[in-house]
Order: structure tokens, then C-alpha cells, then sequence
């Protein structure tokens, strides 16, 4: 099993990056005026958009980029997980934000000082608070404002201290706000806790000029996630369910309505569906058709709508497997034996037929991250399943590489899983044996 294991991560992996290679490649082969925003290419010269090109590493061989690409893709960050930010709004009183109200509210002037990075001298002396209240702007409850004893120098480094954390900043000017970096405590274990490492594919082009790409897709996943979460849970119960009663009343009214359920999803377009759904939730239920973040009961239809080709599609397998199961020699032995058909279905033909889906369930739920293309469009859903269509005609190539990445990266990881959820379901099923290994 660990061989296995080893061996089919090294393959994924090996998989994913000539995924990932090959689609930085075919980006590159895309005109270099969709490495700029309609505003920069209105402005900038030709000879401007030139330097900027060379400045990136635009026009280099793209073998050239794909290796600067793969030198700069892991970055590493400590993320600041006391302090947040520093304001000079005079000579001598600062503005320090923190990331939690409390921490901010339990700040008393003994706790803070100032120093120059390179060292306390004569020429700059240790800064202490001599007063320090907390903001009375709504805007900043986790803001205290400090008032020093001595001014403080601008443009030259200052470490920040309160009791064990400490951070780093160079004040340019009254009114500017910095970002505290590099944040390290006495304690090495919760600093590398706090240590941030990301996937670096660089920033936006069109969708969100400026902003990582990363950052994007993690603000979309987590809408995807939990409809597509809450339709896989919703199909499997539902679906399974109904797939063992089809099974257990074959060839009967109930069997033969649920095929027609099967019938109708299967064969009429997906975006008929949707608006069934949407046209019944909304004027018989009452539900809302457009998604809201704050509204929850606005979930309920793309949830539904996501969940109703899975339902169909567990049904339909699920009654085969069943099916195929009970006209086997253990199950008529067992009938023999005097055991009640529904003692014969529980024990022994729901556990073997349902085998073969639960193989794809890893993947099934590490794809409710990319979300549905058509019913985020249908119902307004903020989520992953439209980023990639709009990345793709606003000619967005970081994005469109980063999300391709994650499309691959998951597709893979789930036949993985899926392989060993079959394995802990059955320990007769072995992946690693002879004659029968996967």
C-alpha cells in the first residue's frame, strides 16, 4: 500500500506539471497585448509596452519563462498574526492596527516601544508610549493610537515591540499607512505555525488588474464549496435511496416512475432543468430566484438544480449494481438459507453495490470546488464555475493558468482517493497485489 501510494503521488505529480507546463506554453503563443488592460494599451506606447514586456520576462524564450516560472511558483511569508499596520498621523503619535480587537484593548503604554532597526544610538534614540487609547473611528475598532516621547524620524526602519511580538516599518510620510512585516516571536514553533506558503501565478491582467490570482480563486472557492457540498450530499441521499428502492420493487410502478425521472434529466438540456427549477421554486415555494450571500434560504435553488442530474445519475447506477447483485449465487444461497429479502439487501447487496460509486465520491467532492459553469450563471452564484469562462474571454492567462492548474490538480487527487476509499471499504480489493492490482 505505501508503494502504491508513493508511486501513484509521484505520477500525479509528474502529470500535474506537464499539465501545468503545457498550458503556460500554449499561453504564451497568445498575442503579448493580452499581457496589458484596455487602459494600458490606450496610453502606453509601443516602445513603453516594450519595456515593460522585457522588464517581466515577456519576451524571453518561453522554455525561459516556463523556468522562471517554476523558480518563482512557490513563495513563502510570514503572515502577521498580532499586528496589522502603523499610521503616523503626526510627529509623535502613531496609529497601530491589530488583527484582533482584544489584542488591541489590552494594549497599555508600558507594552510599547520603538527602536531603530539598525540599533538604539545617540543619534536615534528607544521611542517609548507615554499614552495610548483606542480609536474612536467606527471604521477601526482594532486601531489604538500611541502617543511617543520623542519624534520619529521618516524614512528610516523601526522595530515595533509589545511584550513578546515584534514587527518592522519604514514611515514615509503623516497619513500613509504601512503594512508591519516580518512579525517574529520568542517562540519558533508559533512562528512557523503562522508561516504562510502559496502558489505563486502572478497577478491579474484583466479580470482583477493587480490582485494574485490566487487571492481571487480563494474568494470564490468557498461559495462553490458549499452549494456544490450541500447538492453532492443532497444527490447521494436522495439518489442512493431511491436507486435501492427502484432495485428493491423492480419492474414495478415506483421503478418504472424512477426511470422516467432518469429519462426526462438525461435527455432534456441542462438549462431546461434549471429553469424548471427556478420557475417552480420560485412561484410555488416562494424562494428567492437570485443568489445573495446574505440571504441563505437563496441557496436552496442552485443547490437543488446542481443536485438533480446526480440524483438522476446515482439512481440509474445504482439500481444496475443492485440489480446485477441480487441475481448472483450468494444471494439466492442466502435466500435458501431462509434470510428475508430486505435482511439479504441491508447485509450483503447494498454494501457490494455500492462499491463502485463510492470510488468516485473523492472526486466528486474535490470537484464541488469548481463549481457549475451554467447554474452560477442561471442563479447569479459568485462562485469558481464562471471565473474560468471570463478569464478566458477577457484573455486573462495568469488566471486562466491557475484555474486550469486547480481543475487538473483535483481531477487527479480524487481518482487517487477514490482508488483508496475502495480499499478501506473492502480489504479484499488490493492494489498493490498480482493479477488483479489497479
Amino acid at each position: 500500500m505505501f508503494k502504491y501510494t508513493v508511486k501513484r503521488l509521484l505520477q500525479s505529480l509528474v502529470t500535474v506539471l506537464l499539465i501545468v507546463s503545457a498550458v503556460f506554453l500554449m499561453l504564451r503563443l497568445l498575442p503579448t497585448d493580452y499581457f496589458f488592460t484596455e487602459e494600458q494599451l490606450i496610453k502606453l506606447t509601443k516602445e513603453q509596452q516594450e519595456e515593460l514586456l522585457r522588464a517581466n520576462g515577456y519576451l524571453d524564450p518561453p522554455f525561459v519563462q516556463l523556468g522562471n516560472f517554476y523558480k518563482n511558483f512557490v513563495k513563502t511569508e510570514h503572515k502577521a498574526h498580532y499586528f496589522d499596520s502603523a499610521n503616523l498621523v503626526d510627529e509623535s503619535t502613531f496609529e497601530i492596527s491589530f488583527l484582533n480587537a482584544k489584542d488591541a484593548a489590552a494594549v497599555k503604554p508600558e507594552h510599547l516601544e520603538f527602536a531603530r532597526t539598525e540599533g538604539v544610538t545617540d543619534e536615534y534614540p528607544l521611542v517609548k508610549a507615554t499614552a495610548v487609547t483606542l480609536s474612536t473611528d467606527p471604521e477601526k475598532p482594532n486601531t489604538v493610537v500611541v502617543s511617543t516621547d520623542s519624534p520619529v524620524l521618516k524614512k528610516v526602519g523601526y522595530t515595533l515591540t509589545c511584550d513578546a511580538h515584534t514587527a518592522t516599518f519604514t514611515v514615509r510620510k503623516e497619513g500613509k499607512a504601512v503594512q508591519l512585516k516580518d512579525e517574529k516571536t520568542n517562540d519558533r514553533k508559533d512562528y512557523f505555525l503562522n508561516m504562510r506558503v502559496w502558489l505563486n501565478f502572478g497577478n491579474s491582467h484583466r479580470v482583477q488588474t493587480g490582485v494574485p490570482v490566487v487571492e481571487i480563486i480563494s474568494s470564490k472557492i468557498l461559495v462553490s464549496l458549499r452549494i456544490g457540498l450541500a447538492a453532492l450530499l443532497i444527490a447521494l441521499v436522495i439518489g442512493v435511496t431511491l436507486g435501492i428502492m427502484q432495485a428493491r420493487y423492480k419492474d414495478g410502478i415506483f421503478d418504472a416512475a424512477g426511470q422516467g425521472f432518469t429519462i426526462f434529466i438525461n435527455a432534456v438540456p441542462s438549462l431546461v432543468t434549471y429553469f424548471l427549477v427556478m420557475i417552480i421554486g420560485s412561484r410555488l415555494v416562494g424562494l428567492p430566484i437570485q443568489y445573495t450571500i446574505t440571504d441563505p434560504k437563496s441557496a436552496i435553488l442552485p443547490m437543488i438544480a446542481l443536485s438533480m442530474g446526480s440524483i438522476a445519475s446515482y439512481m440509474l447506477w445504482m439500481r444496475r449494481y443492485m440489480v446485477d447483485e441480487l441475481n448472483k449465487d450468494y444471494i439466492r444461497l442466502a435466500k435458501l438459507k431462509g434470510m428475508s429479502t430486505t435482511q439479504v439487501m441491508f447485509r450483503h447487496v447494498m454494501k457490494n453495490a455500492f462499491l463502485p460509486l463510492a470510488q468516485y465520491l473523492p472526486y466528486s467532492v474535490l470537484l464541488t470546488v469548481g463549481g457549475s459553469v451554467l447554474v452560477e450563471k442561471v442563479f447569479g452564484v459568485p462562485g469558481l464555475g464562471n471565473l474560468l469562462p471570463d478569464a478566458i474571454a477577457k484573455y486573462d492567462t495568469n488566471l486562466v493558468q491557475a484555474i486550469v492548474s486547480l481543475y487538473a490538480s483535483l481531477g487527479i487527487l480524487g481518482m487517487f482517493f477514490g482508488d483508496v476509499l475502495m480499499v478501506i471499504l473492502d480489504p479484499r480489493i488490493s492494489l498493490t497485489g498480482k493479477g488483479g492490482n489497479r
